[in-house]
């Protein structure tokens, strides 16, 4: 019996170290699911059946090792189960707490019974005897709670077993063999804990001890069965489990789950950080409090323009019907997929295609005709301007296609104070455009939240226009600024001829075709550069000439003071703020100069 005796500490000795490699190995393919805490389980095991070697199942430190393990290991496999089968409910701490409690109950109870009784000791008297000394209600507490713990244990392991049973039975791509194979490798120490004292009771100890060992090594084969052949780790259920929050916080579109009255219900976190809205504050309320958007544009295959946190953004909706068991329909989910540089870059290659269908065409037949005048006896100097002034413009589109590579490069995080940049701006038009007053309303310390290079374009774009195209008397131009409830208002305004229709008209539907087209890039590229920086555009007329353009942008940190009303509603809708001291500015031919 001796030599069974060691030949069963010495078996139980490599199962403990073949679980502990195995349990270090899995730990590396930490990056696959589940696998930390397959490892957790195997480090478990490993050290019970080390410490089933060192002390051959006698002395109170193996009665310690075995009540922990014995308490940990139904933990560890509930813990692997729970990974693999996506069940994320108990993943925050007071949960997690909750879960361990009766086993730290179960412990605590279980060592005064181990170290203060002689019931679960080695010999008649107890490890410690100032413990002998407790009160019988504190001894028969510690019992209660170990039996309590022990209870709990068992039938987390139970409920393990069976979320690995059925995991794996649901899936087809998933092994069958595994549901056996898992749950001897996370039972078995339960199963000998509990039946090898009566095997070494009825037998001897190098019986029980071989029982055991045996029985570890049979569970670090099955363990490594699981994670090589059976291909634990190259395959799981987790993505067909996990619940809907999980789900949507996963998807990379803002998603809301609206009822029948309009109501919202759900949100995934991309929608959260959208549009700068707690779930638990809106959830209950109205639509329109979360998208700032009537509900009836949001149909099925739409692109709506939405304030997000970060400015103005272009979303295509996918809306779904949501129906219960009975096919009654309960209300709906909105997919809201940000396609604001898609557009800017259909817009673009719509626009560069015309440029060079149309515009370039025809400004190289007008050199080339004019050229051919010089050659054939018309006037040298009248020719030669012409060819400069359609060269200028040429040089004019390269300029506007180098400004958008600014718009492109442009720091996603970067702010604009905008005194320096519209005096800046200002200065340029006034060297270029000598004869027209360029006036300016600017207060100090405003701050828009976009690159400075991207406003400065769209600025730049809008004032040279103003000027270029400015046929009055006395042309002026008035830039102002104003902070509003939702952000900065930078309008222009000037008292020339005003924005042709048909060149509002194209950039406010936001596409060209072949009978109505802009004749340039400015106002496209004002436009691009602005939806860069998270605003929008406008247009209005000016009294009782000229036009009025008006760039309204997000105020760094969104905290613009609210002393001025309202911002324009949309293109074309008229003059408010900044549009309203600017236009009669122009108006009168007055302002307040910056210079």
């Amino acid at each position: 019996m001796v030599e069974l005796l060691a030949l069963g500490r010495a078996v139980a000795a490599g199962a403990g170290v073949a679980l502990g490699w195995l349990a270090l190995r899995t730990f590396r393919r930490r990056d696959r699911p589940a696998a930390s805490s397959y490892a957790v389980l195997l480090v478990s095991l490993a050290v019970t059946a080390l410490c089933a070697a060192a002390t051959a199942h006698t002395g109170t430190p193996y009665k310690l090792v075995w009540l922990y393990t014995g308490l940990a290991i139904p933990l560890a496999l509930a813990l692997f189960a729970f990974d693999y089968y996506g069940i994320v409910g108990v993943g925050d701490r007071t949960r997690r707490l909750a879960a361990l409690a009766p086993a730290v109950a179960g412990a605590v109870g279980g060592t005064v019974v181990v170290l203060g009784t002689p019931a679960m000791s080695p010999g008649t008297t107890a490890p410690i005897p100032a413990l002998t000394g407790l009160p019988p209600a504190v001894v028969g507490l510690a019992g209660t709670l170990y039996e309590a713990g022990t209870y709990y244990t068992t039938a987390v392991m139970l409920v393990a077993v069976g979320l690995v049973g059925r995991s794996v039975l649901r899936y087809d791509h998933l092994d069958a063999r595994l549901a056996p194979v898992i749950a001897f490798v996370g039972v078995w120490p339960w199963v000998a804990n509990l039946f090898v004292p009566t095997v070494t009771a009825a037998t001897s100890l190098g019986v029980g001890v071989a029982g055991v060992a045996g029985g570890y090594t049979v569970g670090a084969l099955a363990a490594a069965v699981a994670v090589g052949p059976l291909s634990l780790f190259e395959s799981s259920p987790m993505a067909g489990t996990v619940g809907p929050d999980v789900v949507l916080d996963s998807m990379d579109d803002a998603v809301l789950v609206v009822d029948d009255e309009g109501h919202v219900l759900r949100m995934n976190a991309v929608a959260r950080e959208t549009f700068g809205v707690d779930e638990a504050t809106v959830t209950g309320g109205p639509l329109v409090s979360v998208v700032d958007c009537r509900p009836a544009a949001l149909t099925d295959g739409a692109t709506v323009t939405l304030p997000t946190t970060d400015g103005r953004r272009t979303f295509a909706v996918t809306r779904s019907t949501v129906r219960d068991r009975t096919d009654a329909e309960r209300g709906y989910a909105l997919v809201l997929r940000d396609v604001t540089r898609r557009q800017t870059r259909e817009q673009r290659l719509d626009v560069f295609n015309r440029i060079l269908r149309h515009n370039l065409r025809n400004d190289a037949t007008k050199i080339i005709g004019n050229a051919r005048l010089i050659g054939d006896g018309g006037d040298p100097e009248q020719c030669a301007d012409r060819i400069v002034d359609t060269t200028r413009e040429l040089v004019g589109a390269a300029e506007r296609a180098r400004e958008l590579d600014q718009i492109v490069e442009a720091p996603a995080d970067a702010t604009a104070d905008l005194a320096p940049l519209v005096a800046a701006v200002v200065e340029e038009v006034r060297e270029t455009y000598p004869e027209v007053s360029v006036s300016t309303a600017v207060p100090d310390d405003v701050t828009v939240d976009a690159s400075r290079d991207t406003v400065a374009v769209a600025l730049r774009n809008v004032v040279e226009n103003a000027a270029a195209h400015n046929d009055a008397d006395d042309p002026l131009v008035v830039v102002s600024v104003d902070a509003t409830g939702d952000g900065v208002e930078v309008a222009v305004a000037d008292n020339g001829p005003g924005i042709p229709d048909h060149e509002r008209a194209v950039v406010e539907r936001g596409e060209e075709d072949p009978l109505e087209h802009g004749s340039g890039l400015g106002l496209w590229t004002t436009q691009w550069a602005i939806t860069a920086a998270g605003g929008s555009l406008s247009f209005g007329e000016n009294d009782p000439r000229g036009a009025v353009v008006t760039l309204s942008l997000p105020a760094a940190g969104g905290d613009a003071p609210d002393d001025t009303g309202a911002a324009a509603s949309g293109a074309g809708a008229g003059a408010t703020g900044a549009s309203n001291a600017a236009a009669e500015t122009a108006g009168d031919g007055g302002g307040r100069s910056s210079g």
